[in-house]
């Protein structure tokens, strides 16, 4: 598998990442413990965020994956700057507590509509705060909503190493630049290169990992 360097990581990864999720009728053929071995024999980068107690605790130990949490989007009904901060701490205490470890390797805000300013501040502040404790080593950008809101966001808070963009058209025309701009590396949701794929089984990790 292919590494580049990835934005402003200054580091290298493989161009494909695993994001995993459990078979549309559920686990018959193998257990979440197989698929998250064959997760983590192939190396490539694991975003675990679609059920965190589940993966997590079977990588218990797994020290040498580059893990990948998605934030929740709780910020948005946060009244204060403070209240912010608690919940984006919550939650990643709650995703370290999961995987038995002290360190995300990257940790992306997702963001789905326009935010309060204070709810963005607080946020961040949060991340700021895990990263200099050394509970966090990369924070990136996830636009799940329209592209402007991110765009918002992101104009006046350079703090992202990495983004993370949908298969729209819209959404890159309105992201890519920036990122190309401020050197921040770009993943792509199922397209482009590098680029995070669902998978269900491990043989769909096989294929990915190729």
């Amino acid at each position: 598998m292919n590494k580049n360097l990835l934005g402003r990581t200054n580091q290298e990864f493989p161009s494909r990442w695993l994001a995993l999720a459990a078979p549309d009728g559920g686990f018959s053929q193998e257990s979440p413990q197989e698929l998250v071995q064959t997760a983590r024999d192939s190396g490539l980068p694991i975003d675990f965020s679609s059920q965190p107690a589940l993966w997590g605790g079977c990588m218990r130990g797994a020290d040498e994956v580059v893990l990948v949490q998605q934030g929740t989007y709780q910020i948005e009904r946060a009244t204060s700057e403070d209240h912010a901060t608690d919940l984006v701490q919550a939650h990643l205490i709650e995703t370290l507590s999961a995987v038995g470890r002290d360190c995300l390797d990257f940790y992306f805000l997702r963001i789905r509509r326009t935010l309060e300013e204070f709810q963005v501040n607080g946020a961040l502040a949060a991340l700021e705060a895990a990263r200099g404790e050394g509970h966090l080593r990369f924070l990136g950008l996830h636009a799940t909503g329209h592209p402007l809101a991110a765009l918002g966001l992101w104009q006046f808070h350079d703090a992202f190493e990495v983004v993370l963009l949908p298969d729209d058209e819209d959404a890159r025309t309105t992201l890519e630049p920036l990122a190309k701009q401020r050197r921040v590396g770009v993943i792509g949701v199922g397209f482009g290169d590098p680029r995070l794929v669902t998978v269900r089984s491990s043989e769909e990790i096989r294929q990915v990992a190729g």
